[in-house]
């Protein structure tokens, strides 16, 4: 640490993991998956990064790869140029093939595309002897980050935002990397030991082999870095307080635990005051130990089987609950609640089309041309380029010999791309009644958190409202925060209730929408008390009945929809109506916009 400001205590200890993590990831990359790097592009992240580079000093491998790094690129692919000029199959290696037993650094994780991540965790899965430095610079607020199956094959996380450049100085003492590497093979981790990480990891909510497996790992991996091969208590303490804390999802309550295990727990405590109980198979050794309790100082040096594996089960829960905040601590239940509702705002998205001529590249696939479809030149004739010499054998037998590169329909490519749709959320607001101004407010209320929400992901909101004997569309399809507003407080409101006529237009108009390529969501909010039938005039009993017929139609458009009952008790009938729709029930009689933009977020995940 540089002098100048002084830092905080958990400052100096987050900075001192994040530098034992980095020789940790360099000794066994392998064995410990690497470090998920969750952190802004900052000097601090600099500082961290260099020092890496210099602790590598060319003992291992050590590449960059972008977050946009293609198959061809990873896994190796025909060399073209070889391939024509020795007239038989030369493949390049991949990146994954060079990199081997050393580490990628792949940036801006949080863009890494699905079908890259499934290269890489498929590597990862097959025994590939490589580790990975990903760095997420993804917002707390942003739903995109590195995906949850890098995650998991990435023993380590570190955050690095809450730090400052003066506070960090990088430990750059040379190591032996490939010395300490052959060391690791010299160490055994005790049965007692394996038992309690198992345990503990389940009392964590932790439910992963692998994660297990990185802790042991990690502990050999402490040992050798403190010159030692045997492991000590202070190894594994370490080792979980790293790979768990970031993992945890539940803490382990004292009354779920069973009445032998509090007894056990009693006896010892009772221990640690009295003289220990002789081994009860060996009596002559109580003359052989003095009464009171081993030195003080000859206790951390103690192998790890001198604890019972219910300690060692307490101190490995301890240790990682440790490394959390107490406000994460004390708001356990409210942070699951956060995380469960962020991942419900994925779905927000809109839906995923492959196949088309324009967006995002995936990787080509062999094909016939067709329906417009691009032909990837350069695989194509890597496909074609090994069976060169056979086919101009077969050609000038034929008497054809003019072709200098001989295509088949089997060596043809077909570019393949992916683009994710627009979500339009049309929202059918009842405008009709002595309460319409209530739900008039409570539907700007959810339009308008909508409409923050569908800044970052680019999706939009339409507004449609009935009374009378009128469906109007007051809002199109839009994005713009204003615009919505200065419409919305203009809106209309009183009148009679042609829910029949509500259900038709606005499900045909999302049936547009989805027939331009967008994915429509329709949120309905009525008290379902229908009294202006289809044709416009009065009557509860038909216009009710024209609504169920309406409910019916629409569900032959299959599309996403959500009923809001806004009565203030719910009616069988209305609820009736929702199903006959195909739509998602949500009562609602208080009428509270953040649970009609929860409700639809849940309807899209």
């Amino acid at each position: 640490m540089q002098e100048g400001f002084e830092a905080t205590e958990q400052q100096l200890r987050q900075w001192s993991d994040a530098c034992l993590i980095a020789k940790m990831i360099l000794i066994d990359p392998v064995g410990l998956g690497g470090v998920w790097v969750k952190s802004s592009a900052h000097p601090v992240r600099d500082i961290w990064l260099k020092g890496v580079q210099k602790l590598v000093d060319q003992q291992v491998p050590f590449m960059k790869i972008p977050s946009n790094t293609d198959e061809d690129a990873l896994l190796g692919a025909i060399d073209l140029f070889q391939t024509l000029e020795k007239q038989q199959k030369v493949y390049s290696r991949g990146l994954i093939d060079q990199v081997d037993g050393g580490l990628f650094l792949l940036t801006m994780g949080e863009r890494l595309r699905s079908h890259t991540a499934a290269l890489l965790t498929q590597a990862f899965d097959n025994k590939q002897h490589f580790g990975m430095i990903a760095f997420d610079e993804s917002l707390p607020e942003e739903d995109q980050q590195l995906l949850p199956r890098l995650q998991e094959r990435l023993g380590f996380q570190i955050r690095l935002d809450n730090l400052t450049h003066r506070h960090c100085e990088f430990d750059e003492e040379p190591i032996d990397i490939l010395e300490l590497r052959n060391q690791l093979a010299s160490i055994t981790i005790p049965t007692e030991a394996l038992e309690a990480i198992i345990t503990a990891a389940n009392a964590l909510g932790i439910d992963s082999v692998r994660v297990e497996m990185y802790v042991v790992r990690a502990s050999k991996v402490i040992a050798v870095l403190r010159g030692d091969t045997e492991l000590i208590q202070a190894d594994i303490a370490t080792a979980t307080r790293l790979i768990f804390a970031h993992r945890i999802t539940m803490l382990p309550s004292a009354e779920q635990s069973p009445p032998e295990q509090e007894l056990e727990n009693q006896e010892n405590q009772d221990q640690e005051t009295a003289e220990p109980p002789p081994p009860p198979e060996s009596p002559q050794n109580q003359s052989d130990h003095p009464d009171e309790s081993p030195p003080e100082e000859t206790q951390p040096d103690e192998p790890t089987p001198s604890m019972s594996r219910e300690q060692l089960e307490d101190m490995i829960i301890e240790a990682s609950k440790a490394q959390l905040p107490q406000s994460i601590l004390d708001s356990f239940a409210q942070e699951k609640k956060l995380i469960k509702s962020t991942e419900n705002m994925q779905g927000k998205a809109g839906q995923i089309k492959k196949g088309m001529t324009s967006g995002r590249a995936l990787a080509s696939r062999k094909g016939l041309p067709q329906s417009g479809k691009k032909i990837d030149i350069l695989k194509t004739i890597q496909s074609a380029s090994p069976w060169q010499k056979i086919r101009r054998l077969e050609s000038s037998r034929q008497g054809i010999s003019d072709q200098k590169i001989l295509i088949k329909a089997d060596d043809i490519y077909l570019k393949n791309y992916v683009q994710r749709s627009t979500t339009v959320t049309l929202f059918v607001v009842d405008a009709s009644g002595s309460s319409a101004m209530e739900r008039l407010a409570e539907a700007k209320g959810a339009v308008e958190l909508l409409l923050a929400q569908c800044y970052i992901r680019r999706d939009q909101v339409a507004l449609m409202t009935f009374r009378g004997k009128t469906v109007d569309l007051i809002l199109p399809p839009t994005r713009s925060l204003v615009r919505a507003k200065r419409l919305l407080t203009s809106m209309p409101g009183g009148g009679g209730t042609p829910l029949a006529n509500a259900i038709d237009a606005s499900h045909q108009f999302a049936a547009q929408l989805k027939s331009k390529g967008q994915t429509p969501l329709i949120i309905i909010m009525t008290d379902g008390r229908a009294n202006v039938t289809a044709k416009g005039i009065g009557g509860r009993e038909q216009a009710y009945a024209d609504a169920l017929q309406a409910a019916m139609r629409a569900r032959h458009h299959e599309l996403l929809s959500l009923f809001v009952d806004t009565s203030f008790v719910p009616q069988d009938a209305t609820k009736e109506l929702a199903q006959q729709l195909g739509a998602k029930y949500f009562p609602l009689p208080q009428g509270k916009s953040s649970g009609v933009v929860q409700a639809a977020q849940i309807l899209l995940s």
